[in-house]
């Protein structure tokens, strides 16, 4: 479990240090103070340092689509300041990690600087591609030796190093999603894959089940060369595509898989209260709070709704799960935060009223 963050120069964040995080973390504030970039400063980190690479190449992909896939520009959009380093340190299990970001305009000179070789800038205008790559390198330097990846997109590059030794130090199992999820064609079959491969589909079928007691199954089925969800409904003769149900049922359906299927790891969740009616909203919170416990999983979300704020510290103090809401806010041009666990966060809006969304 992650208990302190630090990052530095990521997108809107010059810099932020957390500290005493719990197992369930709600990041709430003002729309633009960096909320989203949290989740991503995570699953990045994460990722980096994570010992399997198509881990970093598919959150690196989400994050650059979820803003917007603007090529150079969406890799461009990950620096606060071109010129310095994204640096993302975490502490898990009393460890630290770190990687650091390097962008291409300069990063001949700051790999020189950094490991004392020279790099040819030539190889990265070589590799450019289309879609986002994971290339994987080992920079050495006398008896120096360090772990590097190179994040290619078309027409931009970032290298990617981390403080250990070793290239891919450890697995990190995580899951980021947002609510642009639901609709990317081919991501419901692939978590329903996850969730099927490891027995947790009835799992998942029972939370979907609570807020929609119609629903009878989810099935993928072969059709036009690829792989489509389909819905069985009570009382409807046909089998209905996912893709045409309501946002609200897709939405926890996506949530019920990840829930279910995601064991000794993180899932970060943006914009968590998405398109819920309250009891789809109850639901997924008493889902969120029993998978976090039950498998070992941290949670990251950021919400805009007090009603999900409520009812999320109603169930995790119900749980004694170990929670905290961190409010964050721009402050002369600094960000700046507060953390509360979930009894002070509750005492807060019930003596005082406040309004904990900033």
């Amino acid at each position: 479990m992650i208990t302190s963050l630090h990052i530095k120069n990521f997108r809107g964040i010059s810099e932020l240090r957390l500290t005493d995080l719990g197992q369930v973390n709600v990041i709430v504030g003002r729309n633009n103070v960096g909320k989203s970039s949290i989740l991503e400063a995570i699953s990045i980190a994460l990722g980096a340092v994570n010992q399997d690479t198509s881990v970093l190449k598919e959150i690196l992909n989400r994050v650059l689509k979820w803003r917007g896939w603007l090529k150079r520009a969406s890799v461009y959009s990950l620096f606060n300041t071109p010129s310095t380093p994204i640096e993302l340190t975490f502490v898990t299990n009393n460890t630290p990690f770190s990687a650091r970001f390097m962008y291409p305009s300069y990063l001949p000179q700051a790999i020189e600087k950094e490991f004392g070789i020279k790099f040819d800038s030539e190889t990265l205008k070589n590799m450019l591609s289309e879609s986002v790559e994971i290339v994987p390198v080992q920079i050495k330097a006398g008896s120096f030796s360090r772990g590097a990846l190179i994040l290619i997109s078309e027409n931009g590059a970032i290298t990617i190093t981390t403080s250990n030794d070793e290239l891919y130090p450890i697995e990190f199992p995580v899951e980021f999603v947002t609510p642009y999820d639901m609709n990317t064609p081919g991501f419901i079959e692939e978590v329903f894959s996850k969730a099927f491969k490891v027995k947790s589909y009835y799992k998942a079928l029972e939370i979907i089940q609570e807020a929609y007691p119609e629903v009878e199954g989810l099935s993928p089925v072969p059709e036009d060369g690829s792989v489509l969800m389909y819905v069985d409904i009570k009382h409807v003769p046909k089998s209905i595509p996912y893709y045409s149900m309501g946002d609200g049922f897709k939405f926890l359906s996506m949530i019920a898989f990840l829930v279910s299927s995601t064991k000794n790891g993180y899932l970060l969740i943006d914009s968590a209260e998405a398109f819920h009616h309250p009891r789809s909203l109850e639901v997924m919170v008493r889902a969120l709070i029993k998978g976090a416990k039950e498998n070992n999983v941290q949670v990251f979300l950021t919400t805009h709704s007090l009603e999900f704020i409520d009812t999320i510290l109603e169930y995790g103090i119900e749980e004694g799960v170990n929670g905290r809401i961190i409010y964050i806010k721009q402050e002369k041009g600094e960000l700046v935060h507060s953390i509360e666990t979930f009894e002070n966060a509750k005492e807060l809006r019930e003596i005082l009223g406040i309004d904990l969304r900033g």
